[in-house]
């Protein structure tokens, strides 16, 4: 590997800072667009669950990294607000799924155009499907190395 310049240091710390930035400004977006006051963490379980509708509790939290006590608190408020419902998995029937009621259905939905926007903003700032690519790799590539740091 080549070495790591001063001027590349640099610019990484810049841009992490700005991503950083922008990130906050994405999760307080995305909770302002939900009057009942839902949080970034109930969002991504509804999200998990609307795409993986036979996953186990167990199995969000894995996924998420959360711990089982902030997942079951997390779980507990979305049943209050009638978004989801725990149910006996139908793959596993000592353990519990996750089910998503109508008004979850439209919560997901609602999040999910948000994210295309914001995702078709980022993307439109490249001028080819090549930059793109790239970009899109680069960024899996990121996101893989920096699981493995956590993990």
């Amino acid at each position: 590997m080549d070495e790591i310049k001063q001027d590349q240091m640099e610019l990484m710390d810049k841009a992490m800072h700005n991503l950083y930035k922008h990130y906050k400004n994405y999760k307080s977006d995305m909770e302002s667009l939900f009057p009942e006051g839902i949080t970034s963490t109930e969002l991504d379980i509804i999200k998990i669950v609307f795409s993986q509708p036979e996953i186990i509790i167990k199995e969000v939290g894995e996924y998420l990294g959360l711990a089982g006590s902030t997942l079951t608190s997390a779980i507990d408020r979305l049943e209050q607000k009638k978004l989801l419902k725990r149910v006996v998995s139908a793959r596993n029937r000592r353990s519990f799924g996750l089910e998503l009621t109508q008004e979850g259905i439209q919560i997901n939905t609602i999040h999910q155009d948000a994210e295309r926007q914001i995702w078709r903003r980022i993307l439109g700032k490249f001028d080819t499907d090549q930059e793109r690519q790239l970009f899109l790799k680069l960024l899996d590539i990121i996101s893989q190395e920096e699981s493995k740091i956590e993990d």
